[in-house]
């Protein structure tokens, strides 16, 4: 972890609340807004999922979140649109400070560090940060030979005192941590292309080693270990590979990678031709379907629930917003009584935009859907969604432009939404097809693009497929 997500920091803050598994923070510049603590389901979607709750009280500006973990993970603190990381050890507590980010605005979270109150030497983040600082002093006093190219001498002294230093240390998560920090580092400046180099890494490194599914160094050392492609293998091995494929047969393609001896253990064999599966999705465009139905496959008969889980994930990030897949869901408030989603739209298609009123792209954009609306609304469902900030703004826009009567609603920041469909600048546009599967993503714009294409083409064609006209049969009148 890098310095800039964790600084310690002793404060004397009086928070309430304050028990056994419990986070505890103070984030006086989030006063009202929900919090949310999420924790990665795994590494290679980077998929989260929240674990607890809470909302940032007016009264002491703090929050509560009840957590229960049995072993240490990484967690991320979201509030509105900034996020911070930290880990979470089972059976701690942490009471932190969180403060907002110097970062611009954007569609995306902006980051800041998270402050630690009466943090014990003990604990997994005074140490990760401590031995993150230790190597950077280390780096300071060696940078000039360092940088005449004895990098890996030194990391190899380091390691060295790194081993002797820790060697009473008793937290397997850290002791895991500080080994693949170190691996990643001899794997990026020392290559990792030749095959000798390789099996070394292999014996150091994977081969002792179980599969550490929890622990973000490892994971991101392994899956930069195991980066060759399936197209990269040998041609025998290839077109073994690409035969397995074809079949639709996890099976075949497991035994076919069981011939690379960087792959003995069946369960990491597994989860790397996961990872490879979906790397593969993106450019192996006439078997989509088919690595598609091998995800689905080990999904239900993976070696490993956890390599079930991220089957299922890679499956959900590989097809999300892809044609013929489903369309991420919605559920959009007309009242307090009335929510909408892709089912209120079923039988028709759905043209469904985020704009913004400041933004002066979007706003020509609405004045050319608001022409569109009454030539294509009997096969064609319009629904924009407002992402301004203020509640007021949109309000405002809805009275000066009282003519604009589809369906429009206001969402404000909602970082699910925007996550879910990719959103990170506005305008954006996706036309969903009478089911509520992607029909295109990104759609066109009703304006124009540089090769004069807008969405009117498109709903023109859809709306001349839906009525075709009647052919007269000779004889007829």
């Amino acid at each position: 972890m890098k310095n800039s997500l964790l600084v310690i920091l002793f404060l004397n803050l009086s928070l309430v609340g304050y028990g056994q598994n419990k986070l505890v923070g103070y984030a006086p510049e989030f006063i009202g807004e929900n919090v949310t603590l999420y924790t990665y389901q795994d590494y290679v979607t980077m998929n989260r999922i929240a674990i607890g709750e809470g909302i940032v009280n007016a009264e002491d500006s703090a929050f509560t979140i009840s957590l229960q973990t049995n072993s240490t993970i990484k967690g991320v603190i979201e509030i509105g649109r900034v996020e911070g990381s930290l880990y979470l050890a089972p059976k701690t507590d942490y009471s932190v400070y969180f403060p907002a980010s110097t970062d611009p605005s954007s569609y995306q979270n902006s980051e800041t560090n998270i402050y630690f109150s009466e943090l014990d030497t003990a604990d997994i983040n005074y140490m990760v940060l401590q031995y993150h600082q230790w190597f950077e002093t280390f780096v300071m006093y060696n940078e000039k030979d360092m940088a005449r190219g004895g990098f890996l001498a030194y990391l190899d002294t380091f390691k060295r005192y790194a081993a002797e230093a820790y060697k009473a240390v008793e937290d397997p998560f850290f002791i895991t941590y500080v080994r693949y920090d170190i691996a990643e580092m001899e794997q990026t400046y020392g290559g990792n292309r030749s095959s000798e180099k390789r099996l070394e890494t292999f014996l150091n490194y994977i081969e002792p080693f179980p599969v550490y599914y929890e622990n973000d160094r490892y994971m991101k050392f392994l899956l930069a270990f195991y980066d060759k492609e399936f197209r990269e293998y040998l041609p025998v091995t290839e077109a073994a590979i690409m035969n397995a494929i074809y079949r639709k047969s996890p099976t075949l393609l497991m035994q076919t990678l069981k011939s690379d001896i960087l792959l003995t253990n069946p369960t990491l064999r597994e989860l790397v031709m996961i990872d490879k599966l979906g790397r593969a999705f993106y450019r192996e465009i006439d078997f989509r379907p088919n690595i598609v139905a091998i995800l689905d496959s080990v999904s239900n008969h993976a070696n490993s629930e956890v390599n079930a889980t991220v089957a299922r994930n890679v499956k959900n990030y590989i097809t999300n917003l892809e044609p013929g897949y489903p369309t991420p869901a919605i559920r959009l408030s007309k009242s307090a009584e009335e929510k909408v989603t892709w089912t209120t739209y079923r039988g028709k298609f759905v043209y469904f935009n985020f704009f913004a009123t400041w933004n002066e792209r979007s706003m020509n954009d609405m004045e050319i859907i608001s022409r569109l609306v009454p030539k294509y609304d009997e096969d064609i469902a319009f629904v924009s969604v407002c992402t301004d900030k203020d509640s007021s703004a949109f309000a405002a826009f809805k009275k000066e432009f009282p003519t604009y009567d589809w369906d429009i609603f206001y969402v404000g920041e909602d970082e699910l939404l925007m996550r879910s469909f990719k959103v990170t600048s506005i305008p954006n546009y996706f036309l969903i097809d009478q089911d509520g599967f992607i029909f295109s993503a990104p759609a066109l714009a009703p304006s124009p693009n540089g090769e004069y294409e807008s969405v009117e083409q498109t709903l023109f064609t859809i709306k001349k497929a839906l009525h075709p006209p009647e052919s007269v049969r000779v004889g007829e009148k």
